[in-house]
């Protein structure tokens, strides 16, 4: 698993690593474009020798005027008293005489927000002003406005690119673990199912595969041997025991001894039927369930029970609101699991049985209630812990009760109450 994860991450770091690569690629063309076709507004120095070389007797002749016009550039040429001699393109903000501080000030910044260059001509000055936003002036230098901005969007936009590739890397990286992972989940939720999905050997995960199916392998062998034993060691048992009883019969005592014989016979004998059976509901395969009436099972308990023990009462309150409900199950299983706990509350108790049967909200509810002096607390503990050690005979029934209603996708509940024992089962009804 380990190693899974190291070359996951090998994967993710060198696509990063490629990514930026090729972003930083495409980022440096882009500078270079920008940078070839940075030529809309000339230098200004250009400007300057281009004007002194084609002037005439005045500096801005129509030639010049009109190369002016086509590079979007105004021009001023000042005397030495700042007055304006000549003139393109002024705007009409810009005044007409100047004071010597404005011809320093605007020879190292602007003029009315347009970036200018002044240069020396004469016993005077001229001024090239370009548009606004054009360029950006610092005291020392100059750069292109809309070159700035458009470098500065592409620095943008290559952060931008370079996180939503690297998310979406992440993203496919993540999903691709979670997938490959997911089988992985489903089996180890189901290891110790009997529908275990064998997981595929091979690919990067394969020393976990092999992990997880040699842990089922060993777990089924391992509930085989178990269930083996079990078998074994009751048919070892019940032959001698089926001994004894036969020949405690046969000398036909009724002393009290002889009498105590017999009990710890049966309890030992109905002690391994149970762990038999607890051990047999494991295999059951519930794809041969079906939909029969819980409500004819209970009836026929009630019945039973009534005809073995004729001197107990057995309440039975039945609030179904649709007489029809259907529940997918073994209708052997369903008797047995009503009949554990009828027959412990019969044993222990001695007073009304209450058994109520009700439907609310699409569930089927079926609650034992009992008049004796309930359970040890301890042996509740071990029965919702399904631990079966030091549990009695009667903590035995409870605990397959539990097992078939878990079996037929059902709820377990049992708790002590004042008045007795209440062990309640609650099923989803099939719609």
């Amino acid at each position: 698993m380990f190693n899974y994860i190291i070359k996951r991450f090998k994967k993710i770091v060198i696509r990063i690593l490629a990514l930026l690569f090729f972003l930083t690629f495409l980022l440096m063309v882009f500078l270079y474009l920008n940078y070839r076709l940075g030529d809309k507004y000339p230098n200004p120095n250009d400007v300057y020798t281009y004007i002194t070389n084609n002037k005439t007797d005045t500096y801005l002749n129509e030639n010049n005027k009109n190369f002016l016009k086509e590079k979007d550039i105004w021009a001023l040429r000042l005397d030495k008293n700042g007055k304006v001699i000549e003139s393109f393109n002024k705007p009409r903000e810009v005044k007409n005489k100047f004071e010597i501080t404005d011809v320093v000030s605007f020879n190292r910044y602007y003029l009315a927000d347009y970036p200018v260059f002044t240069y020396i001509v004469g016993d005077g000055i001229i001024l090239f002003a370009y548009p606004k936003n054009s360029l950006d002036k610092f005291p020392f230098n100059y750069y292109n406005y809309q070159n700035l901005v458009f470098n500065m969007w592409l620095v943008v936009i290559f952060i931008v690119l370079f996180l939503l590739f690297v998310y979406v890397f992440y993203r496919m990286d993540i999903r691709d673990i979670l997938k490959n992972i997911a089988p992985f989940q489903k089996a180890i939720d189901g290891l110790f199912e009997d529908d275990y999905e064998k997981l595929d050997e091979s690919g990067e995960l394969r020393d976990l595969a092999l992990s997880i199916n040699k842990a089922n392998e060993k777990y089924n062998n391992l509930k085989k041997s178990q269930s083996k034993w079990i078998r074994g060691v009751s048919h070892d048992v019940r032959t001698p025991l089926a001994k004894i009883s036969w020949e405690l019969n046969k000398e036909n005592k009724n002393d009290l001894d002889t009498k105590n014989i017999q009990d710890q016979v049966l309890k030992i004998s109905n002690i391994l039927e149970g762990l038999n059976l607890t051990m047999s509901l494991a295999n059951i395969d519930k794809e041969n369930f079906e939909a029969k009436s819980p409500l004819k099972v209970i009836r026929k308990v009630i019945v039973d029970k009534l005809n073995e023990n004729p001197e107990r009462e057995i309440v039975f309150e039945n609030r179904l609101r649709d007489p029809d409900i259907k529940l997918k199950m073994d209708p052997t299983l369903f008797y047995r699991m009503v009949e554990n706990i009828i027959k412990n509350s019969l044993a222990y108790t001695e007073g009304k049985i209450y058994l109520i049967i009700s439907n609310p909200d699409n569930q089927l509810i079926i609650r034992v209630l009992d008049q004796g002096c309930g359970v040890d607390e301890d042996i509740i503990k071990r029965i919702n812990d399904e631990d079966l050690t030091n549990i009695t005979r009667h903590g035995l029934g409870i605990f397959i009760s539990k097992q078939i209603a878990e079996l037929h996708d059902g709820k377990f509940y049992i708790e002590n109450k004042d008045q007795g024992l209440d062990v309640s089962f609650i099923f989803d009804l099939i719609n």
